[in-house]
């Protein structure tokens, strides 16, 4: 990810490429997929057959009791509704217009492979590999530290959309979002839930329901309870 788009800010002051072009592409997604890439790579390379089979199986593994698929579907939808609220005091409206509306499912399509994907990295072999040692709570955190502090680049480097954004209340809300994912997989096994929850994530978020990355007070403690209450979830579920 840091290599891949210090590359393509060298080649975009050093060069004629523009936003767009096809070394510019390859680059963002060799970055973006990084995780993705990991885990196959990892996959055929450290598993054995019957590990791979186990794998693939969670990658597609669809029937699980409905309240997850909510959960891994909508949670994005109703923490993002919320924190537009608390930002804008009460009162927000995104301004949706009907085409966006009816291309939802195309954009929610399109961000399985531009986001969620990752989380055959993140919770298909990540997640997986530390629950044999570490505790939910904490595997749930360090994977959204982890997130987060990856997505970095997007937030050093003045040529991306994300540079003017506040980096700790980004980093707070892979956090929170982290806990979520991290109880949908231990409760599901499911590595398809999480692909379709970040999809959401990134899918609501760009219709504009995304969490402001801004500092502002309330919208920190309401992403602060979250992230106390979810991590009790996830110590209430993993001792009960």
């Amino acid at each position: 990810m840091y290599i891949s788009h210090a590359m393509i800010v060298f080649l975009l002051e050093t060069t004629s490429l523009e936003w767009g072009s096809l070394p510019l592409n390859v680059l963002s997604i060799i970055g973006g997929g990084a995780p993705a890439f990991a885990a196959i790579i990892m996959l055929f390379k450290m598993y054995s057959e019957e590990e791979k089979k186990t794998y693939w199986k969670r990658v597609f593994l669809y029937k699980v009791h409905f309240f997850w698929w909510i959960l891994a579907l909508f949670s994005p939808l109703v923490i993002g509704l919320v924190a537009n609220l608390i930002y804008n005091d009460g009162w927000w409206y995104p301004g949706l217009e009907m085409a966006e509306i009816i291309a939802f499912p195309i954009l929610f399509g399109f961000m399985i492979f531009a986001g969620g994907i990752e989380e055959l990295g993140w919770r298909g072999i990540l997640q997986d590999t530390l629950s044999k040692k570490l505790n939910l709570m904490v595997i749930g955190i360090g994977i959204g530290v982890l997130w987060g502090v990856w997505h970095a680049p997007l937030f050093l480097i003045d040529v991306f959309a994300h540079y003017d954004y506040a980096f700790s209340t980004y980093l707070l809300s892979t956090v929170v979002y982290s806990l979520i994912l991290t109880l949908i997989f231990y409760k599901t096994k499911s590595i398809l839930l999480p692909v379709l929850m970040h999809a959401s994530i990134n899918a609501f978020g760009n219709l504009g329901f995304g969490i402001p990355l801004e500092i502002h007070t309330p919208l920190i403690l309401f992403l602060v309870v979250l992230l106390i209450a979810f991590t009790f979830v996830l110590h209430f579920v993993e001792n009960k």
